[in-house]
């Protein structure tokens, strides 16, 4: 028995620390979907810059996404992603719940879009600075043509982007 309270004191000491760490972060990645409902397509390769405030175990972070124009028809924009990740302090695993508002420029001719989601992924770290690599679902409202017209309709779209990075902490 003493054994084992030895052990769980032990735990909390090494463990208590990294829980009550107050950080800002900074994240950096590159990320590219892919709609795997239909109509079937490539989403376009973003890159997203990612403040965030790390209490504890959880992070609330504010992905500003720059979507680039390179698939066919597709043209620059922009969007947001608050999101709420749980990373705990040992295990190089972590996992995000995600919500997008997409198209807030408006220069692909759709309109705004809301997307919600999660992620989960690995990182790395020595020190202050360290990567990551990720894979997410999106699911939400898409706008599209419909067949036979140039009307747009609301439809069901599920999203899975990958996505690799680095982050550095303040």
């Amino acid at each position: 028995m003493r054994k084992l309270v030895m052990a769980v004191v032990l735990t909390f000491i090494v463990l208590l620390p990294g829980l009550s760490r107050a950080d800002w972060e900074l994240e950096g990645s590159l990320g590219k979907g892919g709609q795997v409902t239909s109509p079937r397509a490539w989403e376009q390769l973003n890159l997203m810059v990612t403040p965030g405030y790390a209490l504890s175990i959880l992070r609330l972070q504010l992905g500003i996404v720059g979507d680039f124009a390179d698939t066919s028809g597709s043209k620059t924009n922009l969007e947001l992603r608050p999101m709420i990740a749980i990373v705990p302090p040992i295990l190089p695993i972590y996992g995000r719940v995600i919500f997008a508002f997409n198209n807030l420029i408006g220069r692909s001719g759709t309109k705004r879009e809301v997307a919600y989601g999660a992620a989960g992924g690995v990182r790395f770290g020595l020190g202050p600075i360290g990567v990551f690599a990720e894979i997410g679902v999106l699911p939400g409202s898409r706008y599209f043509v419909q067949s036979g017209s140039t009307d747009l309709a609301s439809k069901y779209a599920l999203v899975i982007e990958g996505r690799v990075g680095a982050y550095i902490k303040f």
